[in-house]
């Protein structure tokens, strides 16, 4: 723990429209937790938002970081707790968001949806929540490959098909 407080990352992909969330998210984090320093971790889009919303600390995701380190610039924060803010009414996106509340490593992880209470989540939870959204991804993605292989064959199988056809003629 450092002098004013523990070190609380907060982590978002928030755009503009986010703000009142991510407002919403810091003014309960500081109620829970007074003096604590926050670090972010976000995007180059959403990087002017935080900053306007007072966080200076802020670790881009993108511009050529790999999520290797972000997770490890993250976990050199040392973070007592973790936020993870949603932009939508699901939880079901930001697999990366996930993947460096993971590898940061904080004792304690709040997942932040609009228009729901905050929620703390064990880590079990969020690997849970990791592993079940990579299969996902990973599952959609052979999908696609079997859906483009079998169209692949059918137009070649027209193709030999008709070749054949004109062959006879």
């Amino acid at each position: 723990m450092n002098a004013q407080g523990p070190t609380i990352l907060l982590l978002t992909f928030a755009r503009q429209s986010e703000e009142g969330a991510i407002r919403g998210a810091l003014a309960w984090l500081s109620q829970q937790a007074p003096g604590a320093e926050f670090v972010a971790v976000g995007t180059p889009v959403s990087a002017p938002v935080l900053n306007r919303l007072g966080l200076r600390d802020v670790i881009i995701f993108g511009d050529g970081a790999s999520t290797r380190q972000v997770v490890g610039e993250a976990r050199a924060r040392r973070p007592k707790i973790t936020a993870i803010v949603y932009g939508g009414p699901g939880s079901s996106a930001h697999l990366k968001l996930e993947l460096v509340a993971l590898g940061a490593a904080a004792p304690v992880t709040y997942r932040f949806v609009p228009d729901t209470p905050p929620r703390p989540i064990g880590r079990w939870a969020l690997l849970a929540s990791v592993a079940t959204k990579a299969l996902s991804a990973a599952g959609r993605l052979i999908a696609g490959c079997v859906i483009c292989g079998i169209a692949l064959c059918r137009l070649r199988l027209a193709q030999l098909l008709a070749g054949g056809q004109h062959a006879r003629g």
